[in-house]
């Protein structure tokens, strides 16, 4: 297996150069013109399109770097997650240095909003799914983990712009 890392930020290329086949450092507001045709199986953009202000360049470039029937892994935060829901409500938009109100966010997406900028890129939603939690205060504490778990995924599933922190995508290149 050949993994490749792209970012901006030398720190993270540096921690990565012995186990990657190559880094590249690029501005992806930029698009990432050195990936070759056709090459990869699989890219993943964990919590990246919310960063670029205009993502179509970035996107034709990865539909362009995926093999016939790759696939596009895209992690985003939820804006309307629901402790950020109260912030909103409560009038509170205070930028942070990470998280969902980082200061270096410059795009938000929902979930179908997002599956709608890839469909227009030429990529297909496979599968979808939110990953957070509801807040079960009491119950927490004489609750097993394993039950916390499954109750956070059924209410994930059921309600993803409520429960979800992140909103987990699958794409394949059509």
């Amino acid at each position: 297996m050949k993994v490749d890392a792209v970012s901006w930020n030398e720190t993270e290329l540096s921690a990565v150069q012995t186990v990657c086949r190559a880094v590249i450092c690029q501005d992806l507001n930029q698009g990432l013109p050195q990936i070759q045709d056709q090459e990869y199986d699989l890219m993943i953009c964990s919590h990246v399109l919310e960063h670029i202000a205009f993502p179509q360049p970035l996107l034709r470039d990865l539909h362009r770097g995926l093999r016939p029937a790759g696939c596009l892994l895209v992690a985003i935060p939820n804006l309307f997650f629901w402790p950020d829901r109260l912030k909103l409500l409560c009038g509170n938009w205070t930028y942070e240095k990470s998280g969902t109100f980082d200061y270096t966010h410059l795009r938000w997406y929902t979930r179908v909003s997002l599956a709608q900028l890839l469909e227009e890129h030429s990529f297909g939603l496979r599968r979808f799914v939110a990953d957070g939690w509801l807040p079960l205060p009491g119950l927490r504490l004489i609750m097993s983990k394993a039950w916390r778990a499954g109750i956070n995924r059924m209410f994930c599933r059921a309600l993803p712009g409520l429960f979800g922190h992140q909103l987990l995508f699958s794409f394949q290149k059509k």
